[in-house]
């Protein structure tokens, strides 16, 4: 069954597209994306949650899709003929196992509101984790922004790399990954937090801005 969607829609952005020479030039390499992991020292988010009886992880998926809109860099996606646009809704996904062990996907519309989206969490994780085929053919509406996400609190890993089919509008869409969490003295913790997305679209410096956002928003959480 294919999970509903309802957009929350943002405010749309006149800006133009700007970075038509580096999308260019990196679309036409074998594989344009760019890969950085890195550790996140953040408020300690966990201890937060279950106080107010919600899932660390939805939390943590949570700010991690929200970040994504509050970055300019990463509401950039391009079409499947290779023209950019920007997203003013999000659909994010991230990796479940099912009840046979296997991975398959679970999709929750984007909404600030967390309790709204924390329900959403836990209504389609359950189909997910039941479902015995591959829930894949879930499809954004046009002005929509997929983001895949992956949750691996089993391993502390320094690097990961997602499955890849060349450029175009696949590789426009980020992979985030996020690794297994450690106390790191009192109130902080710290976890790996992995952005693999279309360098075209992303430089550094706002894969620096995204791990920033992610961060505020886990500080503004547990600050509440």
């Amino acid at each position: 069954m294919t999970p509903a969607y309802t957009p929350e829609f943002i405010a749309p952005s006149d800006a133009p597209f700007e970075r038509g020479p580096q999308l260019r030039w990196f679309d036409a390499m074998d594989d344009p994306r760019l890969n950085v992991t890195a550790e996140l020292l953040a408020p300690d988010f966990v201890t937060a949650a279950k106080a107010r009886g919600l899932p660390p992880f939805a939390v943590l998926f949570h700010a991690i899709s929200g970040a994504s809109l509050d970055v300019d860099a990463f509401r950039w996606r391009l079409t499947d003929q290779g023209e950019p646009f920007r997203i003013n809704a999000l659909l994010p996904s991230y990796t479940v196992q099912n009840t046979q062990g296997h991975v398959n996907f679970s999709y929750v519309p984007f909404t600030e509101d967390l309790d709204a989206f924390v329900k959403a969490y836990h209504a389609d994780k359950r189909e997910a984790e039941t479902a015995t085929g591959m829930r894949t053919n879930v499809k954004a509406a046009p002005e929509c922004g997929q983001l895949y996400c992956t949750g691996l609190p089993f391993l502390r890993f320094t690097s990961i790399e997602h499955p890849r089919s060349g450029g175009g509008a696949l590789a426009a869409t980020p992979n985030i990954a996020a690794g297994q969490w450690r106390r790191e003295g009192a109130g902080q913790l710290s976890f790996p937090l992995s952005v693999q997305t279309h360098h075209g679209l992303v430089d550094g410096v706002h894969v620096a801005a995204y791990f920033s956002a992610v961060r505020d928003r886990l500080a503004r959480f547990v600050g509440d």
